[in-house]
């Protein structure tokens, strides 16, 4: 089995608009949907978990989904769980729901997408899923092409350079990441377990951080942009 698993319980509060960015509305269609009806053209993921905020039931674009994917809900291919305060907290229920009322088997897979990035390519999400057969943990990312500067903190619109970076040694992550489901479960639940205070920005780091798997990036497509500003969120109507 194959999962795909997308977050849409953020709060969006760095948008600072009075919708979601998820339920933001882009060509007629809200954000969310984008990344729904990508996992449903990949063939191969069998089952989709969708993560959405407890007190976003009653949302306009909650109800919209309802009705617009009552098929696939019905067929069960489509399911709904309720997120946490922090991102990882939305990705440990997801995958706690899968291990508790679905089961895992050893060579099962899953991939974590943010539904903030509506215009993920299907062909990245298929090239990923490939490498899994390989691998245990893969995230899509592209090599960066401009000068990266380290500065010291400030509150100032103007930041003092500390130190200049080697750019051909990093890369941009974005998402879906992909992973063997029962490794990743391992993880979550070490890291939950864990009083080590960690900040989590993305699944990768709870394998780095909780088992000796290595882990691997995919070149992919950098117009896989995420919708954190309001400066994003118009590249990103440009480019659907």
């Amino acid at each position: 089995m194959i999962y795909g698993i997308i977050l849409a319980a953020g709060s969006g509060s760095r948008m600072k608009l009075k919708s979601k960015k998820q339920y933001l509305m882009i060509n007629n269609k809200p954000v969310l949907f984008y990344s729904i009806n990508k996992f449903l053209s990949i063939k191969k993921l069998n089952k989709i978990v969708i993560v959405i905020n407890e007190k976003d039931v009653n949302n306009s674009t909650v109800k919209l989904l309802l009705k617009k994917y009552s098929k696939v809900i019905n067929s069960g291919k489509i399911c709904f769980v309720f997120g946490g305060k922090e991102r990882y907290n939305s990705v440990y229920n997801a995958l706690q729901f899968i291990n508790e009322y679905i089961g895992v088997k050893p060579k099962d897979k899953v991939l974590i997408h943010d539904s903030a990035r509506p215009n993920v390519y299907t062909n990245d999400i298929n090239r990923l899923i490939k490498c899994l057969y390989n691998h245990k943990a893969v995230s899509l990312g592209f090599k960066l092409s401009d000068s990266i500067k380290s500065i010291i903190k400030s509150s100032s619109d103007l930041k003092k350079v500390k130190n200049s970076i080697d750019r051909d040694s990093h890369y941009l992550i974005s998402t879906p990441q992909g992973f063997n489901l029962n490794m990743i479960i391992k993880c979550y639940d070490k890291f939950i377990k864990s009083s080590r205070k960690l900040k989590i920005t993305d699944d990768l780091q709870i394998v780095e951080y909780f088992s000796k798997t290595n882990t691997y990036i995919l070149d992919s497509n950098k117009l896989n942009l995420k919708i954190t500003t309001k400066d994003d969120l118009n590249m990103v109507k440009y480019l659907l």
